[in-house]
């Protein structure tokens, strides 16, 4: 009941506020009437209410992903399976926010192909001993500008040489029979 109420009273409160505040860890973008009009640095800003100004805002602190279950062939043919930890900060809020729909998804999807194309390069001896991070960091922190990020590190995890194997598919459907429990 009471519900509907509070929300109404949230929704005209934030709309009639005048002002957002950054916070150290944050920054953001000011939209005025849906066009990008600046950025915004952590502490006080005056905005105008009504929603006629929005601010989209996001953590600029480092952060690290895991990528899983990659694999790629090295020069000298070993089939090799391994996991990737990236470490990365928002460097251009812009970017970052406006010309990106999801972040995670873009630095993941960059940072594997990377990381793949890069390790294909080299051979297993080289990766065994851990000669490529700092390659590989390289390689992906270039990548990663586009985006607004940077990449501050890449290591491997999990680095084996593994056997590819291939499922196909029968041309036959598979049914499953589900039979009464004996007890019923």
């Amino acid at each position: 009941m009471f519900d509907w109420i509070l929300q109404v009273l949230q929704y005209v409160w934030e709309a009639l506020v005048p002002c957002v505040v950054m916070q150290p860890f944050e920054a953001g973008v000011l939209i005025r009437l849906g066009k990008y009009k600046r950025n915004l640095e952590p502490g006080f800003h005056l905005v105008w209410p009504f929603h006629i100004d929005k601010v989209w805002h996001e953590h600029t602190t480092a952060r690290t992903d895991h990528l899983t279950g990659l694999a790629t062939t090295t020069t000298d043919g070993k089939s090799i399976g391994f996991d990737a930890v990236v470490t990365w900060k928002i460097n251009d809020i812009r970017k970052a926010l406006l010309e990106v729909t999801d972040l995670k998804d873009a630095i993941a999807d960059t940072c594997s192909g990377q990381i793949g194309t890069t390790l294909a390069e080299c051979d297993w001896a080289s990766i065994r001993v851990d000669q490529t991070s700092e390659q590989l960091t390289k390689a992906c922190r270039a990548r990663g500008w586009k985006w607004g990020v940077e990449i501050l590190n890449v290591q491997l995890s999990g680095v084996a040489v593994v056997r590819n194997f291939r499922v196909t598919g029968n041309s036959q459907p598979h049914t499953l029979h589900l039979s009464p429990h004996p007890d019923a």
